[in-house]
């Protein structure tokens, strides 16, 4: 069987999760998709946890966390990347054997054309994010925000054999780092490489509509339609609140770019807090 995947072990993320799944079941995605929880936030948010399920979420409940050396949590702690302890969790999709493949997503991402075909790229396909935005030609390391994978058992211990590694090189990037370090000779491979389509940072996007052609015209063949817009900034769209006379604003300018059929990057992000703002009375229904 193949599944999307994503993990949360936050109860602040789980608006991102639920506003993740309505994007993607509005591509008409005919595969399933489950999310890794830990068995606390399943306790801790049980009817958050039961709405999910109501929307069509499969729950992976795990009790036991990644647990890596307290060098590397100083690390980031130290970089001021208190996110990235929380996230090597993510590493458990790679022992998710009872799929035969499946592709990874973060919670952040807002999908605006189908992903399916991503099922058909090999084990550990990903993109570089941001490598063509000025200054960052030399990017040549794969990005984990979305990736292809072929689960096997034993791969968490084989990533941590890696820790000491990344700790020696000051790493404070998280399981992106463990996973470039493992997987080090990723850029020898470009048919690995989805392509930046498949997550356009948020903050670079106005400067890929502007400059480098990239547009929102759903077309899945062309490699600068864009298929993800990714909100990797610390404060994310669902953290904000938006007071009833700024809704009504943003819903007013929605509605006009529509009418003008004018989809850009402003006219994107009015979409994801629209689809925000829907995720956020699912999942927190009575």
């Amino acid at each position: 069987m193949k599944a999307y995947i994503t993990f949360c072990n936050t109860a602040n993320y789980l608006e991102g999760l639920m506003a993740t799944w309505l994007c993607l079941r509005d591509t008409g995605t005919t595969f399933p998709f489950y999310a890794l929880l830990p068995t606390k936030l399943i306790q801790e948010c049980p009817n958050e946890v039961t709405n999910l399920k109501k929307e069509g979420i499969n729950i992976i409940e795990y009790s036991r966390p990644v647990v890596v050396p307290q060098e590397l949590i100083d690390n980031n702690t130290k970089a001021g990347n208190l996110r990235g302890n929380q996230c090597y969790d993510k590493l458990l999709v790679f022992e998710q054997t009872q799929f035969e493949k499946v592709v990874y997503i973060d919670t952040d991402i807002y999908i605006l054309h189908s992903l399916d075909r991503l099922f058909d790229m090999p084990h550990m396909s990903a993109m570089i994010a941001g490598k063509s935005y000025p200054g960052n030609e030399d990017w040549v390391d794969l990005s984990a925000g979305i990736l292809t994978i072929v689960p096997k058992a034993g791969m968490v211990a084989e990533l941590m054999k890696k820790v000491p590694e990344v700790i020696e090189k000051g790493g404070a990037l998280g399981d992106m780092s463990i996973l470039q370090t493992y997987y080090y000779d990723w850029p020898q491979h470009p048919e690995l490489d989805m392509g930046e389509k498949y997550g356009v940072m948020s903050y670079y996007a106005h400067y890929f509509e502007k400059h480098l052609g990239y547009h929102y015209t759903n077309d899945i063949d062309d490699p600068k339609s864009i298929a993800i817009i990714h909100y990797a900034s610390e404060k994310k769209p669902w953290m904000q609140h938006w007071s009833p006379l700024s809704v009504l604003k943003q819903e007013l300018q929605l509605a006009a770019l529509r009418l003008l059929h004018k989809r850009n990057t402003d006219a994107v992000l009015l979409e994801y807090k629209h689809l925000v703002r829907k995720a956020r009375k699912l999942l927190y229904a009575k």
